[in-house]
C-alpha cells in the first residue's frame, strides 16, 4: 500500500503544478496600495473592482465642481493609459505563474520496420527534466522580483500622472482668473475711453488722448480674447488627464488660493523622504534584486537539460527500463549567458546610483523653486500690487480733473493690470512648485505638510 499511496501523492503533486491558476488580483491590490499611499487617493482603478461602484463614485466626484484632491482621484479613477498600465502587472504576474510550471515531459516512440522482412520493432519513452528541481526556485525568484519591479513602475506611472494632474488642475485655474482679469482690464480700459471721450466733448481734453485710450481699450480686447483661447487649451489639457471629454468643459474649477508658504520639512528629510519613498527609486532597488537573481540562476545553468524517464522497447517481447538524456555542455557552458546577467547587474546598480543622485538633486531643485515663489508672492500681494493699484486710481483722478495728460494714467494703468497677471502667474509658480515637491519626495502633501519622519524617511 505504501508505493500506492506515494504514487498518489506524486500524481497530486505535479496535478497541483500544472493547474495552478492565473490570478493577478492580489498584485492588483499591492499596486492600489502603493498608488494610494504615494498620491493620497482614497479610491484608484482596480481592474477586477465593480464598474458600477466605479462610475457612482466618478459621478460623485464631478456633481458640485471639481477640487484639487477630487481632480487627482479622477484621473487616478479614470484615465484609459493608467488603466492600461494595470495589465503590465497581470502580464508580468502570468510570467511568475508560468516560472513556476515544471517543463511538460517529453514521449517518444520510434517504429523500426526490418527492411529484409520480420517482425517490427516499436521502441518508446518517457522523459521529465530533472534540473527542474532546482531551476523553478530561481526561475520564481527572478519572476517575483520582476514582477515586484512591474507593481512599484506601475505605481511610479500613477504618482506621476497625479503630478501631472495637480499642474494642469492648478494651471487651469489660473488661468480662469488670468481670463477674469482680462475681463476686468478690458472694462477699466473701456471706462478710461469713456473718460477721454468725454473730456474731448467738453473741450477739456485732446483727440490725441482720446485715441490712445482707444487704442489701449483695443490691446485689453485682444489679450481677452488670447485669454480666453489660452484658458480653454489649459482646460482641454486637464480635461485629457482625468479622461474626459469636451461636454465636461464648463465643469467648475476652484480658484487658486494665496494661504502663504506652507510649513515644510527641512531638506534633510525631505531628501530621507525621497529615497525611501520614491516608486521610480524602489523600482530600481528592485531591478538589483532581479538582476542578482538572474546571475544566481545563470550560474546553475552549467547543464540545461538532464530528463530522466522510462524506455520501453518491443522487440518479440517487451523490455522496460530507466533512462537518463543529458545534454554535454562540450562547447556552451554558458559562460556567455552568464557574463551578460553580471553586465546586466552592473548596469542596474550604476542605474540605481543615478535614479538616487536625480532624486536628491529634484528635492534640491524643487525646494528653492518652492521658497522662491513663495517670497515672490508675498512681494507681490505686499506691496507691487496695492502700490500700483493706488497710483493708477490716482493718476486717473488727477486726469479727470485736468491735472495731468491721458499719458501717466495709461502707464499706471497698464502697471496695475501687469501686476495683477504677473500676480496670479506668481500663485500658479507657488502652487506648481508644491507639486513639484510632491513629485521629488514622492510623498502626498498632506503628508509633505504635517507628517514628521522617522530616521529611516518614512512618514509616521
Amino acid at each position: 500500500m505504501a508505493p500506492r499511496r506515494s504514487s498518489v501523492a506524486a500524481a497530486c503533486l505535479l496535478g497541483l503544478a500544472a493547474c495552478r491558476s492565473v490570478d493577478p488580483g492580489p498584485d492588483y491590490d499591492r499596486a492600489v496600495d502603493e498608488i494610494r499611499s504615494a498620491t493620497g487617493a482614497a479610491h484608484v482603478f482596480h481592474p477586477d473592482a465593480d464598474a458600477a461602484a466605479a462610475q457612482e463614485r466618478m459621478a460623485e466626484l464631478l456633481r458640485d465642481g471639481l477640487g484639487l484632491s477630487e481632480a487627482v482621484e479622477l484621473g487616478l479613477l479614470n484615465n484609459p493609459a493608467l488603466q492600461a498600465a494595470f495589465r503590465n502587472v497581470g502580464i508580468a504576474h502570468a510570467d511568475r505563474v508560468q516560472a513556476g510550471l515544471l517543463t511538460n515531459p517529453s514521449l517518444s516512440a520510434v517504429l523500426r520496420i526490418p527492411t529484409s522482412g520480420g517482425a517490427s520493432e516499436l521502441e518508446g519513452g518517457l522523459f521529465g527534466s530533472l534540473l527542474d528541481i532546482w531551476q523553478v526556485p530561481e526561475r520564481e525568484r527572478v519572476a517575483e522580483s520582476a514582477l515586484q519591479r512591474r507593481v512599484l513602475e506601475l505605481a511610479h506611472r500613477a504618482a506621476s500622472l497625479a503630478g501631472d494632474i495637480r499642474v494642469a488642475y492648478v494651471e487651469a485655474t489660473a488661468s480662469l482668473q488670468l481670463l477674469g482679469i482680462a475681463r476686468e482690464n478690458r472694462a477699466s480700459a473701456q471706462r478710461l475711453l469713456g473718460l477721454a471721450e468725454a473730456r474731448l466733448e467738453a473741450a477739456a481734453g485732446t483727440a490725441i488722448d482720446t485715441n490712445l485710450a482707444r487704442l489701449e481699450f483695443l490691446e485689453t480686447e485682444v489679450a481677452l480674447r488670447d485669454a480666453e483661447l489660452a484658458s480653454a487649451q489649459a482646460r482641454r489639457n486637464l480635461l485629457a488627464l482625468l479622461g474626459l471629454g469636451p461636454r465636461y468643459g464648463e465643469l467648475p474649477l476652484l480658484e487658486l488660493a494665496d494661504a502663504g508658504p506652507p510649513p515644510l520639512l527641512p531638506l534633510e528629510a525631505l531628501e530621507r523622504l525621497a529615497l525611501a519613498r520614491r516608486l521610480d527609486v524602489r523600482a530600481a532597488e528592485e531591478a538589483v534584486r532581479q538582476a542578482t537573481a538572474e546571475v544566481e540562476r545563470q550560474r546553475g545553468l552549467f547543464m540545461r537539460s538532464v530528463d530522466v524517464g522510462v524506455a520501453a522497447e518491443k522487440d518479440g517481447d517487451w523490455s522496460v527500463g530507466p533512462g537518463v538524456r543529458v545534454e554535454l555542455p562540450l562547447f556552451d557552458q554558458n559562460r556567455a549567458q552568464v557574463a551578460k546577467a553580471f553586465e546586466s547587474l552592473s548596469q542596474r546598480e550604476m542605474a540605481l546610483v543615478a535614479i538616487r543622485l536625480a532624486a536628491i538633486q529634484d528635492v534640491n531643485a524643487a525646494l528653492a523653486r518652492a521658497e522662491a515663489s513663495w517670497d515672490v508672492l508675498a512681494i507681490y500681494r505686499d506691496n507691487i500690487l496695492t502700490r500700483s493699484q493706488e497710483t493708477s486710481a490716482q493718476t486717473r483722478e488727477s486726469y479727470q480733473l485736468g491735472k495731468t495728460t491721458m499719458l501717466p494714467a495709461l502707464e499706471a494703468q497698464r502697471q496695475f493690470l501687469a501686476a495683477r497677471s504677473a500676480y496670479v502667474q506668481r500663485l500658479l509658480q507657488a502652487a506648481t512648485a508644491l507639486s513639484d515637491l510632491e513629485r521629488a519626495t514622492g510623498t502626498p502633501r498632506e503628508e509633505l505638510l504635517t507628517e514628521q519622519v522617522n530616521q529611516d524617511g518614512r512618514s509616521k
